[in-house]
């Protein structure tokens, strides 16, 4: 059984989507955008201000020398690892992003990686995220590449890679209801 579950995902794949249904059937906690809504409240700011701000990669690498000073990026990082660590205090969550699966390396996770072909991609950016056509291609280019390298950096791993991830899934191949069941299994094995 995995008392945690780390969902990275492409843009428009539905990897949101699937890790709220699959945290209800699990009844374990969902930490997605409530990181960066616990994250405002702890550090003061606007959730515009955190989100504008949440997952991007400083210019150098977050793990200073102490005494150094820390971009609004790096504490906003650092933050969110706080929040991360606190509540895997506790079993039963599934964690969206934010390099979870490398924060939580000495814990028992499932490290799974949701991709979907860009036609599909593309359809769920216009459809569910309400994002021009025309601009749907940039706009999973622009999140792609900044995940690919926030996540890159923190866990010094390839983002999509086989030989990092537990488990890689096709959401438009297999559907989201496939994806969900796929990963209740494996959570109660």
């Amino acid at each position: 059984m995995y008392d945690f579950i780390c969902i990275e995902r492409k843009y428009g794949s539905g990897g949101h989507e699937i890790a709220e249904k699959l945290a209800k059937r699990l009844n374990y906690r969902l930490y997605d955008r409530g990181v960066v809504v616990e994250t405002c409240k702890r550090m003061g700011l606007s959730y515009d201000q955190v989100s504008t701000m949440d997952e991007q990669t400083p210019i150098k690498p977050f793990f200073k020398a102490p005494g150094e000073n820390l971009s609004m990026e790096e504490k906003i990082f650092n933050t969110e690892v706080e929040i991360i660590l606190e509540a895997a205090e506790q079993p039963g969550c599934v964690f969206v992003g934010r390099c979870a699966s490398a924060i939580l390396k000495d814990k028992k996770c499932l490290k799974v990686f949701i991709t979907a072909d860009d036609q599909f991609r593309k359809g769920r950016a216009v459809s569910v995220e309400k994002i021009e056509a025309a601009k749907a291609d940039e706009v999973m280019r622009k999140f792609d590449k900044k995940r690919e390298k926030f996540f890159q950096l923190h866990s010094g791993e390839k983002w999509g890679s086989s030989e990092y991830f537990d488990l890689i899934l096709n959401s438009a191949e297999l559907g989201e209801e496939a994806c969900i069941a796929i990963l209740e299994r494996l959570a109660t094995l």
